[in-house]
C-alpha cells in the first residue's frame, strides 16, 4: 500500500468527522497526519514491517494516529473509518468531487435538504433550492451546475498529482530490472495534462529480460488484463491502468516520440516528413523510397531527421510548437528551478503540516527569496484560524526570523 492511499484514509476520516460537525481540533489532527503521511519520503508499509522507529518522531503523528497507520498497513482497512462510514449516506463523500463543495457545505447540504449524492445535488441546483440556504446565491447554483459537468466529463481520470504519485513508484521499479536500458512515461502523462486517463511506460531493456514478469508481479498491481511479450496492461489498485511496452534500444527514441503524442502533433511531424519524402513510425524515420532506416534511437534523432530541434512534451499539440521550432522561437518551459518564491503558506498554526520555521528552512533548500504566510484568520473556525492576539505573535516570530535569515537573501 502506498503512502497516498494511507493518507487517503485519513483524508476521508477528517471529512467524514466534519461533516458530521465534529471537534475542529480533532479534524484538524487527522487532516494534519493525512498531509504529513501524502509528503512523506519514507515508505510507510517498509517503516510498519521494519518496525523503524520513525513514526514517533514525526510531528503530526500521535500515538492514536500511530496505532491506526500500522493497523491500515497490516489489515488494508481502519476500523475507525469503516465506521465513519457507517454512519452516513455511502455516496455522500462523492459530493467532495464537485469543485467548490467542502466538508461544510456537503454538512449543510445534507442536513437542510437531504443530498446525498452528485445526482441529488444536480437535482436539487437545477430545482434551484440550494440558493435558498444560508451562504449560498444563484451564482453557486450556477458553478455547482457547471463543476457536475465537469466532473462528469473527468470521470475515470485522475489528476496530474495523484497519477505522478502512482507512476514514479512504478518507474522506478522497471529501472531496477536487469537489464533494463531506459524507461519513461510516455502520453497525456509525459505531456503532463491536467488529467490522465492511465499511464503509458516504455522501456527498452537487452534481449532476454524478463520485463514483463516483473511488471505483472508488481506489488501493487490489483489485476491482468493482458501479457504479451511487448505490451502488458494491468489495473493498479488505486484503479489506475498502467501500459507497459518494450522496445528495441533502437527504435526507442521513436516510440517516444511516436507514444507521447498529442496525436494532432504526431499528424503534423508525419506530413511534414512525407514532404521531405520520409515516413515517421514508432520504429523510426525511414527513407520513403527505400525504406532505409535514418533515425529513432532518441527523440533528438528524429526530430532532427525531419529537420526541427526537439520540442518538450508539454507543448505537443500541434498548437504552432512546430513554426516556432522552425523560427527557432520555442518558449522556456518554467521549471521548478525558476520558481522565486512561494505567496501561499499555511503553518501548523491553523490548518499547515509544518512549523514557521520549518517553512523557512524548506524555503531556504529551495532556493526561495521568499515566502508568505497566509494562514486562516478566525473567520475560518475550522482550521483554527488565528484571532488578533495570535496574528500579532505570528508577526512578531516572523519579524525575528526575517533577521536571522537575511543572511541567506531569503525572507
Amino acid at each position: 500500500m502506498e503512502n497516498i492511499e494511507i493518507a487517503k484514509i485519513f483524508h476521508e476520516i477528517a471529512d467524514l468527522l466534519e461533516i458530521k460537525n465534529e471537534n475542529p481540533f480533532r479534524v484538524r489532527s487527522y487532516r494534519n497526519a493525512g498531509h504529513v503521511i501524502a509528503e512523506l519520503p519514507e515508505n510507510l508499509k517498509s517503516i510498519v514491517e521494519n518496525d523503524e522507529p520513525i513514526l514517533d518522531e514525526i510531528s503530526g503523528i500521535g500515538k492514536s494516529i500511530h496505532e491506526k497507520i500500522v493497523e491500515i498497513v497490516k489489515t488494508g482497512k481502519c476500523k475507525f473509518h469503516d465506521e465513519l462510514l457507517k454512519e452516513l449516506p455511502p455516496t455522500i463523500l462523492e459530493l467532495l468531487q464537485v469543485s467548490g463543495i467542502g466538508p461544510k457545505k456537503v454538512q449543510l447540504l445534507y442536513k437542510e435538504l437531504g443530498i446525498q449524492s452528485v445526482s441529488d445535488l444536480e437535482k436539487a441546483a437545477k430545482a434551484h433550492k440550494i440558493h435558498t440556504l444560508a451562504g449560498m446565491g444563484e451564482k453557486t447554483e450556477e458553478n455547482i451546475l457547471k463543476a457536475i459537468e465537469n466532473l462528469k466529463q473527468s470521470k475515470g481520470r485522475f489528476k496530474l498529482g495523484i497519477a505522478m504519485t502512482y507512476a514514479v513508484p512504478l518507474i522506478e521499479y522497471l529501472k531496477n530490472i536487469d537489464g533494463v536500458i531506459h524507461v519513461s512515461e510516455a502520453g497525456s502523462l509525459r505531456r503532463r495534462k491536467e488529467t490522465i486517463g492511465d499511464i503509458d511506460i516504455l522501456v527498452a531493456c537487452k534481449k532476454g529480460s524478463r520485463v514483463m514478469d516483473r511488471f505483472i508481479a508488481y506489488p501493487e498491481v490489483r489485476e491482468v488484463l493482458a501479457k504479451g511479450d511487448t505490451k502488458s496492461t494491468v489495473i493498479l489498485r488505486c484503479g489506475l491502468q498502467a501500459d507497459v511496452r518494450v522496445l528495441d534500444k533502437k527504435s526507442y527514441g521513436a516510440a517516444l516520440q511516436y507514444f507521447t503524442g498529442s496525436k494532432a502533433h504526431n499528424i503534423a511531424i508525419r506530413e511534414r516528413a512525407k514532404r521531405m519524402r520520409l515516413k515517421v513510425s514508432e520504429y523510426g524515420v525511414f527513407d520513403e523510397k527505400t525504406d532505409k532506416w535514418i533515425a529513432g534511437e532518441t527523440e533528438e534523432d528524429v526530430y532532427r531527421a525531419v529537420g526541427l530541434p526537439w520540442i518538450p512534451p508539454e507543448i505537443r499539440e500541434n498548437a504552432g510548437e512546430i513554426e516556432s521550432a522552425l523560427n527557432d522561437k520555442l518558449p522556456h518551459l518554467i521549471d521548478v528551478k525558476d520558481l522565486k518564491g512561494d505567496l501561499h503558506v499555511h503553518t501548523t498554526e491553523t490548518d499547515g503540516a509544518s512549523t514557521l520555521d520549518e517553512m523557512v528552512e524548506s524555503a531556504i533548500k529551495q532556493g526561495y527569496e521568499y515566502i508568505a504566510i497566509t494562514d486562516h484568520s478566525k473567520a475560518v473556525s475550522i482550521a483554527h484560524g488565528l484571532d488578533e492576539k495570535r496574528v500579532l505573535r505570528q508577526i512578531e516570530e516572523i519579524d525575528k526570523l526575517n533577521k536571522r535569515f537575511t543572511v541567506h537573501g531569503s525572507r
